[in-house]
């Protein structure tokens, strides 16, 4: 009996020592966005905006000089409120890390007043778990057949991919009614909730929520655009209730927030309230509420 406890324990310490530390990333809190460092190319300490909003990596054309690059085609990019046509790098290495990413297409959007060279898409996320941890301003990046990440606390949602964005289930209460539906999950963005233009309509939000202002908000697209902003009495989140959210209602025509298919998005200065771990792979992901849940809404 003694030979196979030992053998077990032998086995046991070596399949544990055999899992990979995860990649450690620092990462800044400016403005309710996160912002993390990589090496592009041969160009070490770029910014780059960490938005899960986003599904392709992109370097801002005012960063160009910074990071040369070789522009080989063009694409479309659907921002909130339109599509345009843009340049696209293709073949470029991103370095965070020990990990490096190769053959990553960039595509060149003008950011003209944001300070950051670039935007991180999931497109650099998958292949790994992502946890993203505010109280220590780490993204630790996890082999994904890794299973040493503590998970005690988070509550665990499906995670959708709606059009290649990630989304979960999720509702708004006014007046005693549900209003459900999908929700995109963007850390690339700066507010608290954005509602979908047509979800807004179709419900006549407008009606049932207070205004209290107006929002105005740049698209990738270049676009310019207005919308008001509601006092939303309760979000229903991974299973917790968050009161008197100000969210905007998207009149948008064109681009992602004139979707169908999701009823809104979450910003970040509602998602950084979470401590969030993403498993593209298993299609889950994971909250719990950190220390900034009672931080002021803006």
């Amino acid at each position: 009996m003694k030979l196979i406890v030992i053998i077990l324990t032998l086995l046991f310490s070596i399949t544990v020592s055999a899992q990979k530390k995860p990649v450690i990333l620092p990462f800044s809190l400016e403005n309710n966005s996160v912002y993390v460092y990589c090496k592009v190319n041969t160009t070490d300490s770029i910014k780059f905006l960490f938005d899960t909003g986003a599904d392709g990596s992109v370097i801002n054309i005012n960063a160009k000089k910074k990071v040369p690059l070789t522009i080989d085609g063009q694409s479309e990019n659907k921002g909130s409120n339109g599509i345009n046509t843009v340049d696209y790098s293709s073949h470029n290495t991103v370095q965070f890390g020990n990990t490096q990413k190769n053959d990553i297409r960039f595509t060149l959007i003008p950011y003209d007043s944001a300070n950051f060279d670039g935007v991180f898409g999931t497109d650099l996320m998958k292949g790994k778990i992502i946890e993203i941890d505010y109280h220590k301003n780490e993204i630790r990046f996890y082999e994904e057949n890794d299973l040493s990440m503590d998970l005690t606390g988070y509550e665990k949602m499906k995670l959708h991919m709606v059009d290649n964005y990630p989304a979960v289930e999720s509702s708004m209460v006014i007046n005693d009614k549900d209003y459900s539906g999908f929700f995109g999950l963007d850390s690339g963005a700066d507010d608290v909730l954005t509602i979908a233009s047509p979800f807004a309509k179709n419900n006549g939000l407008i009606k049932v929520m207070k205004t209290i202002g107006k929002a105005t908000a740049r698209g990738s697209d270049g676009s310019v655009y207005e919308m008001p902003v509601v006092l939303c009495p309760n979000v229903k989140f991974a299973q917790k209730y968050l009161y008197n959210l100000p969210i905007t209602l998207s009149v948008s025509t064109k681009g992602i927030d004139a979707t169908e298919k999701m009823a809104g998005f979450f910003g970040n200065q509602f998602l950084k309230r979470f401590n969030t771990v993403i498993d593209f792979k298993n299609g889950f992901i994971y909250f719990k509420l950190n220390k900034n849940l009672y931080s002021e809404f803006n």
